[in-house]
């Protein structure tokens, strides 16, 4: 398993593009509207292709001191979900669901202390 990508919710997209793009160097990776109008905006470094996902819900508060999720790649996001629901017991924020406009499957559960973890596998 790897780290696919950490997501942070924003309150000005183009500010954030601004410091971490222009001012850190990360690079543009692609970026997705949701249904609920939500972007999704990627930026990667240029070895190890982690990513940092932003959102940016104009609806949404702003909590800087957290984070939304930690993405997780796994082989089969299905096969993964139901071993650790049941192994763990952990509380289940999203079944797993496909999302077509990022070409892969993810579910969301939470960890010992309350943080969402997307487990996340591409589609072929």
């Amino acid at each position: 398993m790897d780290v696919h990508h950490t997501a942070i919710r924003v309150s000005d997209l183009d500010a954030t593009k601004e410091f971490y793009e222009d001012g850190l160097g990360l690079e543009y990776s692609y970026d997705f509207h949701t249904d609920d109008g939500v972007h999704n905006y990627y930026v990667t470094g240029d070895e190890l292709g982690t990513e940092i996902q932003f959102t940016h819900d104009p609806d949404a508060e702003i909590d800087p001191s957290g984070i939304s999720h930690l993405a997780i790649i796994v082989e089969d996001a299905d096969e993964v979900f139901e071993r650790l629901v049941e192994r763990t017991g952990c509380p289940v924020v999203r079944e797993p669901a496909t999302i077509e406009a990022a070409n892969a499957r993810a579910a969301f559960v939470e960890d010992p202390d309350g943080y969402e973890v997307e487990l996340f596998s591409r589609l072929e």
